[in-house]
């Protein structure tokens, strides 16, 4: 049962501008300048921000290594691993002849404690927070853009559903399908129909195939017609009589 939980894991829905996640909500992919990121929400960096991860070259190479990274542990920060001035525990270390804190050190660790640390930090958490977030929301294609809005969550369904078919490139397909006015996510659900029909099908099957199907998972259907448009059937009977 285990393989079938990581494969379910991995399985990826597309939330809008180019960007996917897993279903487990955990990683997202995303575009960034020709390339791809993943944004880790479970694993952070020094600054406590979702930890991003690549940049990878291609979509495909984005997805593989979201398994990688799923049994790898969270990078250590450098800063988490520097012993503090006094010690291995970062706390200054007492005067041996009075027991008190020297100034300097005493100055440093108030420093640390007080807001000259908080507000470090809060000057550098909206800056890189702001960059996270621009790589969250991507332009989406001028194409997409273009449609109307029925057509647009149409197309959006369709790369949905091609995702998860293992389509390669789902938002190719629906763009050539939409835009293109090329049935191309019917000639990909037949080509996958073959597929499916074995290394050696006959040439009955694949006949009786072409002539007439459909595809539920991606709401496409087809049929052999003549130049007037009539469907042109092609029994079985038929095919193995010939």
């Amino acid at each position: 049962m285990a393989p079938e939980k990581a494969t379910e894991e991995e399985r990826l829905r597309r939330l809008g501008g180019g960007r996917w996640q897993t279903h487990d909500e955990r990683f997202t992919i995303e575009p960034e300048s020709g390339t791809w990121a993943i944004i880790d929400a479970e694993q952070t960096d020094e600054l406590g921000l979702p930890l991003v991860r690549g940049p990878y070259p291609t979509l495909t190479a984005a997805k593989a290594a979201i398994a990688e990274a799923r049994g790898s542990a969270a990078p250590t920060s450098p800063l988490k691993e520097r012993p503090g001035r006094g010690g291995e525990s970062g706390e200054p270390k007492p005067d041996a002849a009075s027991g008190d804190t020297p100034k300097h050190a005493e100055k440093a660790g108030k420093a640390e404690k007080t807001g000259k640390a908080e507000t470090a930090e809060t000057a550098a958490k909206p800056e890189t927070a702001a960059k996270v977030r621009e790589r969250a929301e991507p332009e989406e294609p001028r194409w997409f853009r273009d449609l109307e809005p029925d057509d647009r969550r149409r197309a959006a369904r369709l790369i949905d559903r091609l995702t998860a078919a293992g389509a390669g490139d789902p938002e190719n397909l629906v763009r050539r399908d939409l835009v293109g006015e090329v049935p191309a996510v019917a000639a990909y659900a037949i080509t996958r129909a073959i597929r499916a029909l074995g290394e050696d099908p006959s040439a009955a099957d694949v006949a009786e195939l072409l002539s007439e199907g459909r595809d539920t998972s991606l709401g496409v259907r087809w049929r052999v017609v003549d130049d007037d448009g009539r469907p042109i059937p092609l029994e079985r009977r038929d095919l193995e009589d010939a």
